[in-house]
């Protein structure tokens, strides 16, 4: 198996550059595994989403007891 790692910063949603070629024969099937760190803009997201539907802490604490029942 041959495994690569490698950080980059995504400047073209369609190719991905990386700093050297891999030492694989050209023709070779490889499976691309793509993780990206999360920043945090979806916990806003949902915090926003949480505000709109009128659920408080109140209830988020209820809904949480309940479920430890």
């Amino acid at each position: 198996m041959y495994a690569y790692k490698e950080i980059i910063t995504v400047d073209n949603l369609q190719q991905l550059t990386l700093s050297k070629p891999l030492q694989l024969p050209l023709g070779k099937k490889v499976e691309v595994l793509v993780i990206a760190e999360d920043d945090g803009e979806n916990l806003d997201d949902i915090r926003n989403y949480i505000n709109q539907q009128g659920i408080t802490e109140s209830m988020v604490e209820e809904a949480i007891e309940w479920a430890r029942k």
